[in-house]
């Protein structure tokens, strides 16, 4: 068993809890209501702005075999950003001015530091540990959307052929990442797989409001 299965298998639990979380079942079935689709939209929108230099840090430190790949996702990364605009204007959507949530906030201080204070493999596990967890996810909801849905353009994106082959590439990699560490490496490594998982089922419960304000602080106008 790789680094990969081996990663998931330790957090199974965890996963399978990620994938039925009604976000994506109600995304799904056509249930949820746009306002709380909004609000994902809204700060995985500030999240994915932050992955670009998250991938900066690893590039600069990556083999010369990961380089153009990690170029390439940044270009994906991008796009991915077009295709925010893009949804938001159809579907009346304001991005401007938004505030990150204080899980989107944790999240993104999480990844900052961990490109560039941990090591390249530690990254790494992070990236694939959030591609996988989207790939997984999106492929719950393509499984019985309605087509017409104006949030299907991020299922085809995140559930597609492409993406698919990104994540694969993704988990061979960290195999031969996981097999070349030593054995502290590789428990910082799980760790880091697992708390990634909790932060993905944490962006997850932030779209119903639950996890969207800042503890002890009481919004005023």
């Amino acid at each position: 068993m790789g680094t990969s299965a081996d990663l998931l298998a330790r957090v199974r639990p965890l996963w399978e809890e990620m994938l039925r979380h009604p976000f994506l079942v109600e995304t799904r079935d056509g249930a949820l209501p746009d306002a709380t689709f909004a609000r994902w939209m809204r700060q995985d929108y500030l999240f994915v702005e932050a992955a670009i230099p998250f991938m900066g840090t690893l590039l600069a430190k990556a083999p010369v075999g990961h380089r153009k790949p990690l170029a390439d996702a940044i270009a994906a990364f991008h796009r991915e950003l077009g295709l925010f605009r893009e949804r938001a204007v159809a579907a009346g959507v304001d991005l401007d001015g938004v505030h990150a949530s204080f899980v989107c906030h944790a999240y993104v201080q999480f990844l900052l530091a961990t490109g560039a204070l941990s090591s390249y493999g530690e990254g790494f596990t992070v990236l694939y540990a959030a591609e996988k967890a989207y790939h997984d996810s999106w492929k719950v909801v393509k499984a019985g959307i309605d087509p017409g849905s104006p949030w299907i353009g991020f299922v085809e994106n995140w559930a597609g052929d492409a993406f698919a082959g990104w994540v694969s590439w993704l988990e061979t990699e960290l195999d031969g990442l996981g097999d070349a560490a030593g054995e502290a490496e590789r428990a910082r490594m799980a760790d880091l797989f697992e708390a990634t998982v909790r932060y993905e089922i944490a962006f997850w419960e932030l779209a119903y409001g639950r996890a969207d304000g800042w503890p002890g602080i009481r919004e005023v106008a």
